[in-house]
């Protein structure tokens, strides 16, 4: 993958070394057989940023229930890391248990493709979702100035888990769905036999859908 471009939906993420608020980390090895969440921030001590570690750590949990990890990163320096954690810790009254990237030079954010046409120094907001096997399932950008929404992250991790394990696709805002509720849809027949077994059912034979056990 040559550097600046984004890794693509379904490559696998890149191997690298990296420097963290916890140590040396080599990606995406060390989570070999978890999930991760890689996301960068545009700086530390700044006010949507400050926010969104905080919603992050506080349903930190909810993500180790899913097997998944969390990494932030941005082109901070380790040092500027780590005292901006333990401000947040003081001061908010939450602990950050997941890893900060350290990359004051940049090279980790521009070799996926995390510095856009809005500044030339710093990361925009990027979502990176690694699964278990390390390739890359699900990526998001926001610009610096609107804050993630964590419960959708959480949401986009269940429905890939979900897919994985019974083979299905979820419609929109699933399991929320206006349509059919938290019920799934069957994958695209593949052959006119498969097609027509589907005849008859709501609410035609190319959208169907079923109930999983989600647990």
């Amino acid at each position: 993958m040559s550097e600046g471009r984004i890794p693509l939906i379904g490559e696998k993420f890149p191997e690298m070394e990296v420097v963290t608020t916890h140590g040396k980390i080599k990606l995406p090895e060390d989570f070999k057989g978890k999930w991760f969440v890689l996301f960068s921030h545009p700086g530390d001590f700044t006010p949507v940023c400050t926010t969104e570690f905080y919603s992050f750590a506080k349903k930190y949990e909810e993500f180790k229930k899913l097997n998944t990890e969390l990494i932030g990163l941005s082109v901070d320096s380790n040092i500027s890391h780590i005292e901006w954690v333990m401000w947040i810790e003081k001061n908010l009254k939450v602990e950050v248990p997941f890893p900060i990237i350290a990359d004051p030079m940049g090279n980790v954010a521009k070799r996926l493709g995390m510095i856009h046409a809005e500044s030339s120094t710093a990361t925009v907001r990027a979502v990176f979702i690694v699964d278990d096997k390390g390739i890359v399932r699900l990526i998001l950008y926001y610009p610096m100035e609107i804050g993630r929404n964590i419960d959708e992250i959480l949401r986009a991790i269940r429905a890939l888990q979900l897919v994985d394990k019974a083979g299905v696709v979820t419609p929109a805002n699933w399991p929320n769905n206006e349509l059919i509720g938290d019920k799934v849809i069957n994958p695209a027949p593949r052959t006119i036999k498969d097609a027509k077994m589907r005849l008859g059912q709501p609410f035609d034979w190319w959208f169907t859908y079923k109930e999983v056990k989600t647990a």
